[in-house]
């Protein structure tokens, strides 16, 4: 036996006692005898106490209160409406819509159907807003987001969602122009950056996943030094869960730091550092174009001074960091170029030893006795030579000393 109208208006829990096909095709008749704030009021309930999961199912059961060729409003009409809100509300969050925006644009849009039904949306969208304004943010288009700013504010102003739609879409904005952007230090300055913003929106930053280092190495260049704690420590709060970027930027600040004693007066304590890291500089390559460009030389010559053991040890450092040994104008290709080892003893230039010099031949054969004792100055160094050779040579000179005997005789008999 079914239900009289007064009894159907006193439902508690009308979804369970009208929610299948058979109920309301068996109390059709009544059900469209309600008024019109009647249906309304009974189809809210209705649809607000459907669960989720049942939804879809539901929107073939209301099917049943459907009355063919009605000329007058009828309580299926209304339940479908109902209906519709909810189920174009929960499209939002369905992972399977990659357009949900297009929901709230153009011909899917109904303004007058919200604005109908614009209490039943808010108790749909109750605990709802942040996740639906995180999921638009995400898939909106840049060119869209304004004009659905403006149609859910035009459906819903002052209220919670509207608000949620402005701030998840602002993060979205600055995520996209400032955090991936050449200076990714803007983000942390905007005016529209917000700690509980990041938090409560933590799943926009799902597009930095993979471009960790990029960031954090644009960070390294463009943060002020007084400001890279605190940016650290903010670059947790975006994502609470993944510790994997803060590490990448806390690990890109110390090759920034790092880079200042290549600079200094002893470049080799950037290769003896604790935190020289042969991974971390060719991850983080881009910092040293940029902040070693014109020192190449000088750090060459101040390494050029170190003994031999450091710097080939360093030389080694130098050919595993340089990641792009191709490029000629790479900073440690043109470190490695500077670098000139100091000469260590054994590699300093022997003396020369001149030749003596040969006596002119017109000084010794003008005069006998020159030659005579040119002779006399020969013989003890030939006398050093091997005893054959030496007893040669004395049998020479005798024979010489008997020709020089007699021609000095000669002589002195021609002056008697």
């Amino acid at each position: 036996m079914g239900y009289s109208l007064e009894e159907i208006q006193g439902l508690q829990n009308p979804y369970k006692d009208l929610g299948n096909g058979d109920a309301l095709a068996e109390h059709r008749e009544g059900l469209n005898q309600l008024s019109a704030e009647q249906k309304k009021d009974l189809a809210t309930r209705m649809v607000l106490d459907c669960p989720q999961t049942e939804l879809k199912s539901f929107g073939r059961v209301i099917e049943a209160a459907r009355v063919p060729h009605a000329d007058h409003p009828t309580f299926y009409s209304v339940l479908f409406e109902a209906y519709e809100v909810k189920r174009r509300i929960y499209a939002l969050l369905d992972s399977r819509n990659k357009n949900p925006h297009l929901l709230i644009l153009d011909k899917e849009f109904d303004e007058e159907l919200f604005n109908k039904y614009k209490d039943l949306a808010l108790q749909v969208l109750d605990t709802n807003e942040t996740a639906i304004a995180e999921r638009l943010a995400e898939t909106t288009p840049e060119e869209s987001r304004n004009q659905v700013a403006l149609n859910v504010k035009g459906i819903f102003p002052d209220t919670l969602f509207a608000r949620k739609i402005g701030q998840a879409f602002a993060l979205k904005r600055d995520i996209d122009r400032l955090l991936l952007g050449d200076n990714p230090n803007e983000f942390f300055s905007s005016r529209e950056y917000s700690v509980d913003s990041c938090q409560e929106f933590s799943g926009l930053f799902k597009v930095t996943k993979n471009k960790e280092s990029s960031i954090a190495a644009k960070l390294a260049l463009s943060a002020p030094q007084e400001k890279q704690s605190i940016i650290a420590r903010n670059i947790q709060n975006l994502v609470p869960t993944d510790d994997e970027f803060a590490t990448k930027v806390r690990t890109a600040f110390t090759v920034r730091r790092n880079i200042d004693l290549l600079l200094g007066d002893k470049p080799e304590q950037f290769f003896t550092s604790r935190d020289f890291s042969v991974d971390n500089c060719l991850e983080f390559s881009i910092l040293f174009p940029a902040l070693l460009e014109g020192h190449e030389q000088s750090i060459g010559e101040k390494l050029s001074l170190l003994e031999s053991k450091t710097l080939s040890d360093i030389n080694r450092k130098l050919e595993m960091i340089n990641g792009a040994a191709h490029d000629q104008t790479n900073p440690f290709r043109l470190i490695a170029a500077a670098i000139v080892p100091k000469q260590g003893p054994s590699q300093q230039q022997e003396p020369t030893v001149d030749a003596p010099k040969a006596e002119p031949a017109s000084s010794t054969s003008s005069n006998p006795n020159t030659i005579f004792q040119s002779v006399l100055k020969k013989r003890p160094t030939e006398l050093t030579r091997s005893p054959t050779l030496a007893q040669s040579s004395m049998d020479s000179d005798s024979d010489s000393d008997s020709e020089d005997e007699d021609c000095f005789s000669k002589c002195c008999n021609m002056f008697k």
